[in-house]
């Protein structure tokens, strides 16, 4: 386990856990607020949230909950491993707004991708790791993936093993030992719950979205303050 709570404080985050301004754009599964993989996704949040954890966390409002299908871009995040090849490191992100915007619409539909719970994923924050059903699920995400990536130039490290998950929370601080223990213990009975009861859900078709901070995604364009 790589606990990182407290990585995105002062980036995503203020200490006391209110959004910061964090815009970007990204490519994701919006969850279907009358779908049973969100009510799941939000009772999983909402538990955490009560936990003596919760003291160590900001929680994702209902309308933030969705897969990740695959990472766009952060106006904060400007590096060469984390920007789009076939634009200026320096591009406003305006532009790369348009030119994502524009290239979307030859992007092909991914078709129906099921996936299951796996297991919690800890990292700077809490969320539902996700694994396809069927070899033949894997393929048509990871063949979509590639499609996006090359009309995008998006290739961020560790592309091709990316854990596609549900992100609940973020970290603001580290758990004391106590709280460590409670979070173990935690993360162990949903663990168990997934194995025994496997759940499995058909990702909605992934979106281009425009973001300001983590609680909302946009799938409208946003005003950008360049």
């Amino acid at each position: 386990m790589d606990l990182k709570f407290g990585f995105d404080v002062n980036r995503k985050f203020h200490e006391d856990g209110r959004v910061r301004f964090w815009p970007g754009n990204t490519f994701i599964c919006l969850l279907d607020h009358s779908s049973e993989v969100f009510d799941r996704a939000r009772r999983i949040r909402d538990e955490i949230k009560s936990s003596p954890i919760g003291a160590c966390i900001t929680t994702l409002p209902d309308e933030s909950l969705h897969m990740t299908a695959i990472e766009g871009i952060v106006d904060g995040n400007r590096s060469e491993n984390h920007w789009t090849s076939l634009m200026a490191l320096d591009a406003p992100l305006s532009k790369v707004d348009d030119f994502f915007q524009e290239r979307w619409k030859d992007i092909p539909r991914m078709g129906r991708v099921e996936m299951r719970f796996d297991h919690i994923k800890r990292g700077s924050g809490l969320g539902i790791s996700l694994s396809p059903l069927t070899p033949d699920d894997n393929k048509r995400i990871r063949e979509w993936r590639e499609i996006v990536s090359n009309a995008m130039g998006l290739r961020f490290p560790g592309f091709e093993d990316y854990e596609f998950h549900i992100s609940l929370c973020y970290g603001i601080r580290m758990p004391n030992g106590d709280e460590m223990d409670n979070l173990n213990e935690l993360c162990r009975e949903y663990e168990r719950s997934f194995r025994d009861e496997v759940f499995s859900f058909v990702v909605p078709e992934p979106s281009l979205t425009f973001f300001d901070n983590m609680f909302y995604f946009s799938k409208e364009r946003i005003p950008r303050y360049e």
